[in-house]
């Protein structure tokens, strides 16, 4: 998997380094990010117009312009302050520049020379602020991101696009749109989160030759699911792939047990058995036969429990008194990894004690706004402070936490994140986290720990509706067409 890292992290590991390495490191630091850059760029078309700021960002776009201007490319500056105002670095670079290449100093607004200089350029090179974004922009910077964007031309940004946030993918009234982002080092954690990943384009990674980090941060890859998902030998039986038990359904929602159900069957469930009411089960059986039928009471569940690997609860339950009071005896009594999603969260709002006191493991899979009903906090506060208040919720609650969305992210009690690569307007339907439940539970009876499953169905989720959408858009996904595209996905990756 990917590592990712948040812009203090790579900070201080890179401060470490130059406080343990010889005086100048951290200018070979810069000449080796400079040269990366600048191999990326030089894929792009010429004349290439670099805007730099004042710090080490703005550094590296000075080295990027020295080793393209030296192969014979035509090479404009912008500086947006005045020379004795750089960084130390980025002042020894500009030294060895600034008799040779051709540098504008603008800090004013509607300097008409920006835009001469745009409109006889093709490639806008973004190198104003990097990480260091902590505070609003200037009224200068918030200028040429607008005037940039506005170009149409191929813009790439240096480490990070200017007014992205690196660690919480959040963006400012004006935020570069890039082309594609060239970030060093490592991926850094907001490049990988919406809204942000709206405006990085496609990511380049370059090697600056830091030695191994240890994050907890990580992309979900292909890789991670081939060496992850459960095996199926031929000398196996049922028993062999375990029991999900599913609390699922109404008779508003027979659908939502439907769905569940199936997908736990359809991922490799050696058994499956759904408690639910009797208008459901009327409705779903012919759909689904292989189904076990369990009574719609706390005492036949928590009996079935015992021979089960894993229970679902939550899919289209509805909220009453009736579910809430079954909701909570359940997680009180059970002794299996619980997952819970919907109504199941839902009903546990003001007693979300009950979670942390809870003797098995639990995987909450909310979106948004059932996690900020959860937590007695608006949405906007959960969309704003994702990784944030994933991890706090997984710590407080000892659960694993899955935060549903475009780059869904699983937070571990362990302070571990991982994150989907996978963003689809096409799950963006009723009844695609009803599945993507089934699929967890699923997962946990074949044997794989709840942290593992968590990971490896929203993978699975998130690739299956890749594939839907590939043949049928984003408008015609079905929420069963997942289930029935999950052949395709397995597939892949056994």
């Amino acid at each position: 998997m990917q590592e990712l890292v948040t812009a203090e992290q790579i900070r201080k590991y890179e401060a470490d380094l130059i406080e343990k390495n010889e005086s100048g490191f951290s200018l070979i630091l810069m000449e080796k990010a400079g040269l990366g850059l600048a191999s990326i760029i030089k894929d792009f078309k010429e004349p290439y117009l670099i805007i730099c700021g004042k710090g080490n960002n703005g550094g590296d776009g000075l080295v990027a312009a020295r080793y393209l201007y030296d192969q014979g490319k035509k090479v404009f500056i912008i500086l947006t302050t005045e020379e004795h105002l750089l960084s130390s670095d980025a002042k020894t670079n500009f030294n060895k520049i600034k008799d040779t290449i051709q540098c504008l100093k603008i800090q004013n607004i509607n300097n008409e020379e920006l835009y001469n200089l745009i409109n006889n350029s093709n490639t806008i090179v973004d190198c104003l602020l990097g990480t260091g974004v902590n505070k609003p922009l200037p009224d200068l910077f918030n200028w040429i991101i607008k005037t940039v964007n506005n170009s149409k031309k191929d813009i790439v940004a240096c480490d990070i696009p200017t007014g992205l946030d690196p660690d919480t993918g959040n963006v400012g009234l004006c935020t570069i749109k890039a082309t594609t982002t060239v970030t060093f080092a490592y991926p850094k954690i907001g490049l990988m989160l919406y809204p942000g990943k709206k405006y990085v384009g496609k990511i380049e990674v370059v090697d600056i030759g830091l030695p191994h980090i240890n994050s907890d941060y990580l992309l979900l890859d292909d890789d991670f699911i081939c060496s992850n998902l459960p095996q199926r030998q031929n000398d196996s039986n049922k028993g062999t792939f375990g029991k999900t038990l599913l609390v699922c359904g109404s008779s508003k929602y027979p659908g939502a047990a439907l769905l569940a159900s199936k997908a736990a069957s359809s991922i490799g469930s050696g058994l499956t058995a759904l408690s639910s009411v009797k208008e459901v089960f009327e409705q779903i059986t012919p759909a689904i036969p292989e189904v076990i039928h369990v009574d719609f009471s706390i005492e036949e569940i928590i009996q079935e429990s015992i021979k089960s690997q894993t229970l679902v609860i939550g899919p289209g339950l509805t909220c009453t008194k009736e579910i809430e009071k079954l909701v909570v005896g359940l997680i009180e009594r059970v002794n299996i990894p619980i997952v819970l999603d919907a109504d199941g969260i839902n009903v546990l709002v003001g007693n979300k004690s009950l979670i942390q006191n809870c003797r098995n493991q639990i995987i909450l899979t909310p979106h948004p706004k059932e996690l900020a009903r959860l937590l007695g906090i608006s949405t906007n506060e959960v969309l704003e402070n994702k990784i944030k208040i994933a991890i706090n919720t997984a710590c407080d609650l000892g659960c694993t936490l899955i935060l549903k969305g475009p780059g869904t992210i699983i937070a571990t009690k362990n302070k571990k994140i991982y994150i989907s690569p996978f963003a689809n307007a096409a799950l963006a339907k009723g009844g695609t986290g009803d599945v993507l439940a089934g699929f967890i539970g699923g997962l946990i009876a074949q044997g794989l720990i709840p942290d593992i499953a968590s990971c490896v169905g929203v993978y699975l989720h998130g690739q299956a509706g890749e594939l839907v959408a590939g043949d049928k858009t984003a408008f015609s996904l079905l929420p069963q067409d997942l289930i029935t595209y999950l052949p395709q996905v397995l597939k892949i990756y056994s």
